[in-house]
Formats: C-alpha cells, sequence, structure tokens
C-alpha cells in the first residue's frame, strides 16, 4: 500500500472511529444494577418507612424517613456508607421510631419539631428539608464528620404545605406547595442565604417567583438545572411532569414541548390495576438528563411488582432508559417483596432519586426502609439542552404561520430566528448546509400553543457561508437563507 493510500485509509479509519464514539455517546449501551442497600433491622438501617434520600458526595447521604401513623419523623446520616456501616448516630427500630424520636432544629433558644416532614435536598454539607410544622418552614442542617447539626438558616413558607425541595448551583432554593384535587400546587423560588433575609430571622420568606401549576393535583417532585432556567415539576394526581422556562428574576413560562408520557396504570400478576405516577425527580447537570422516580401511592402488595426510575430527555420528555427497581429485586430474590442484604431491597416504593459526583443513583425503598446505591456499567450519555433556546414574545400576537428573516443577518456567530403560530402545532426547526445537510435540530417536533416566539441559534462550530432554516408544523413548511460570516 502506497503512502498516499495509507494515509488515506487511516483517516477514513479515524473518522469513521469519531463518528462511533459520538454516535456511542448519546446512547444507553450499559446496565444498571444495585452496588449496595441499606442493610435493614440492623445498625445500619434507617429503622422505619423511608420516604426521600439526598446526597452529598459517593457513600455519603441523608435518609428522610416519615411515617404519619406513628409520628415518626427524622433524618438520617451517612458517610462513607456501605451495606452494614456508615450510619450516623443510633436509630430505633420499628415502632420504637416514634415521636420521641423526631429531629429537632434547635439554633439558639429556638426549636423546631418535624412535623409531616416530606421533602429533602442537599448542596455540598448542607441539607434542606420541607417540614409541614405550623409556619411551614424550609429547615436545613450540616453533615459533619459524625453527625447531622442544625444550621441557622430556616426560612418560613407560609400557611401552606410543601413538598418537594431542590437548590440549584448559586443556591436559590425551590420548593413546591402540594396541591390537591380541587387546587393548583405551585412552585416557591428563594434566594439564597446572603440575599434573603428571612433565611437569619425564620420569617416569612418573599419569593423571587411564583409559579402555579396549570391544574389541580399533588406536586411531589422538583428538578431545577444548573441555575434555575428549566425547572421540572411532577403531578401525581395529573400524572404529568410539567417543564417551564426562563429564570429566578425574569419569570418563567410554561414548555408546552416537553411531554412525559408513560402508563398511569400497571397490570399486576393478579390482574388487579395499580395506579402508578411521577413522584421524585432529579436533573443530572452536565448530562442533563432527568430522572423521574416512578410509583404507586403509598400502595404494597401488588404495587411491589412495579417500581422504577425513568430516564428522559430533558428536551421532549421521551423516555430514554429506565432503572427497573421492582423486577430487579425479582431477579435477585425470585419475588417481589423480599430483602436480601446489600442484593435487592425488596418491597418496591421508589419515591425519590438523587446522584453522587460520579454518576451513582441513589434511590430509596419507602416500605422496605432502605436507601439503594445503583451503578452504570458503561458511560452516561449527554443530551444537548436545547429548549433554554426557545423565548415566547407575549407582546406581539400572530397573524399567520410565518418564519421570520433571522436577525442579525449576516452573522457571527449567533443569530435569533422567530416565528409565529396561529394555532396550536407541533413544530420542527432545522438549519441545513447549501448543499442539503442537516447541521442543527433547533425544535423537534415539540408542542408549541399559539403564539410568536424567538430562537437563538449558535453557529460557533460551523463554517463561513450559506445555510437554509427550515421550519414545518405538519401542514406547512417554509424555508429562508442565513449568512455566517466569521
Amino acid at each position: 500500500m502506497g503512502k498516499k493510500h495509507y494515509f488515506l485509509f487511516v483517516t477514513l479509519i479515524a473518522l469513521l472511529t469519531f463518528q462511533n464514539s459520538k454516535t456511542f455517546a448519546q446512547v444507553f449501551d450499559g446496565q444498571w444494577s444495585i452496588d449496595y442497600v441499606t442493610e435493614d433491622a440492623s445498625g445500619n438501617g434507617t429503622g422505619q418507612r423511608t420516604l426521600a434520600v439526598a446526597v452529598l458526595k459517593e457513600n455519603s447521604f441523608v435518609a428522610l424517613v416519615s411515617r404519619e401513623s406513628n409520628n415518626a419523623y427524622y433524618i438520617v446520616g451517612y458517610k462513607n456508607a456501605d451495606s452494614t456501616s456508615g450510619r450516623l448516630g443510633t436509630y430505633p427500630y420499628g415502632t420504637a421510631a416514634t415521636t420521641d424520636f423526631r429531629t429537632r432544629w434547635i439554633v439558639g433558644f429556638s426549636q423546631i419539631d418535624f412535623e409531616r416532614t416530606k421533602g429533602i435536598a442537599a448542596k455540598d454539607s448542607t441539607v434542606y428539608v420541607t417540614n409541614n410544622d405550623p409556619k411551614h418552614y424550609i429547615l436545613t442542617f450540616d453533615v459533619t464528620a459524625d453527625t447531622v447539626l442544625s444550621h441557622p438558616a430556616h426560612l418560613s413558607t407560609g400557611d401552606k404545605d410543601i413538598w418537594a425541595i431542590d437548590v440549584d448551583d448559586d443556591g436559590k432554593v425551590y420548593v413546591t406547595e402540594e396541591g390537591d384535587s380541587t387546587n393548583p400546587g405551585a412552585v416557591l423560588i428563594y434566594d439564597n442565604f446572603d440575599n434573603e433575609s428571612a433565611w437569619s430571622s425564620g420569617a416569612v420568606g418573599t419569593p423571587l417567583q411564583k409559579i402555579t401549576l396549570p391544574e389541580p393535583g399533588s406536586a411531589r417532585g422538583i428538578a431545577v438545572n444548573e441555575h434555575g432556567t428549566v425547572i421540572y415539576v411532577s403531578n401525581y394526581l395529573s400524572k404529568k411532569v410539567y417543564c417551564y422556562i426562563g429564570d429566578p428574576v425574569n419569570g418563567y413560562s410554561l414548555y408546552n414541548g416537553f411531554n412525559f408520557n408513560v402508563d398511569t396504570t400497571f397490570v399486576a400478576s393478579d390482574t388487579s390495576n395499580v395506579s402508578v405516577g411521577p413522584w421524585g425527580m432529579k436533573y443530572m447537570r452536565g448530562n442533563n438528563l432527568l430522572f423521574i422516580a416512578h410509583d404507586a401511592d403509598f400502595q404494597m402488595g401488588p404495587a411491589y411488582e412495579y417500581g422504577r426510575i425513568y430516564i428522559v430527555d430533558p428536551n421532549n420528555g421521551s423516555v430514554l432508559d429506565t432503572i427497573n427497581v421492582a423486577e430487579w429485586n425479582k431477579s435477585v430474590t425470585g419475588v417481589y417483596n423480599t430483602y436480601i442484604n446489600w442484593k435487592a431491597s425488596g418491597y418496591a416504593s421508589v419515591y425519590s432519586v438523587d446522584f453522587d459526583n460520579n454518576k451513582n443513583v441513589y434511590s430509596q425503598s419507602y416500605y422496605a426502609w432502605t436507601v439503594d446505591k445503583w451503578k452504570y456499567s458503561s458511560t452516561l450519555p449527554t443530551i444537548e439542552l436545547t429548549i433554554t433556546d426557545v423565548e415566547k414574545d407575549n407582546s406581539q400576537i400572530p397573524s399567520k404561520f410565518e418564519l421570520s428573516q433571522n436577525y442579525p443577518n449576516p452573522f457571527n456567530p449567533t443569530t435569533t430566528i422567530q416565528f409565529s403560530l396561529t394555532e396550536s402545532s407541533n413544530i420542527s426547526l432545522r438549519v441545513y448546509s447549501i448543499n442539503g445537510e442537516l447541521v442543527s435540530t433547533l425544535i423537534d417536533n415539540a408542542a408549541f400553543a399559539s403564539g410568536v416566539y424567538k430562537v437563538s441559534f449558535d453557529a460557533s462550530k460551523l463554517a463561513s457561508g450559506t445555510y437554509i432554516y427550515k421550519i414545518t408544523n405538519g401542514k406547512n413548511t417554509i424555508s429562508k437563507k442565513m449568512i455566517l460570516l466569521k
């Protein structure tokens, strides 16, 4: 083989390898498996029904115990955990965990007992808890080397029950007002400890934003990206997950292009129907993957056959992969309701999900009283988050289906594309080279309500030249040219 042909051969192989590696990185080609579960009925267990988990770093986390029937509400810290060790402190087991063993937030002469505590989140070494005492406080705690201590920051959210909580990279706190079958829930967004004075006094906080959900229901999960430009909220009663785009300063709009559509009824082996829906959620920052815990509503028996965690595309809600907790339990134990130390928690009741710094996933079993750590056998993919580039212009009223000329034009390297819709439509917006090669998908068959929208297009990775951008609503297609001039 001559040098010229050898060079072309090597180049071809390199290109093929690069293309394959790009494709490989965008799919789930590995398997999920249990690394360990915290051993029940031992010196490492939570001791009672475990509602949620918040992770500090690998093998360091805090479990939330929340059992209304015997007034057991408390948090259990773990450091360097495995199945049989890592628990911080001593905790009772079973019915011994009652009112006398509630966690108490104590700073100076102030004391607040846990009451109907439902949500937990962590940032660095600080833990945030939603408490349903009369003032509905968000309480904070510090996890030290050997214990969990009260942190001075606490803030009242008012007079409505609160459930889910998340914290962004800037320390802003996002919490849900629960709602019910006749009243919609809401999202309250509070500034960080430095900027919101109520954290130091325990007064009623002033939200940066309040988002009222579009329909009645029970808001049990919330997940935000790094700086809160995308918020996901689960409504268990409506069986939906809502997506909001915007920011904590200027406000948010509901993004109708996100559609998490999965079964809401599961048929168990005894032919009974089990109603299931979305619970706790977590957004994996960096990888841009949304994890949704999905299970029945505090139901035992046939419901043990269902529990799972869906891994979802953050742009459109499509399911990319599934951690089937119930089937894992059965594969290990042969049944759905048996616990085996460190291998399977059994009794699938998956209401919460979180991850550590190494992308391991943590869930819990409410009825097995455990925290479970899951490992992935390959590299998790990264999904490009595109929906933050779509903005609705409420100042304009659309008169027809229209695609405007991009501006500026020529541009370098970003430009804005505006389009108008007179009716709700599924929209695709793509950019092509002058030769017809697809170079970017800005919107992929996403549902939009009537309105005028603006999309930011970043062409920093493209070469100078003329490009075609094309929009379709399923009935009509409009194309225009744009010029990238570097």
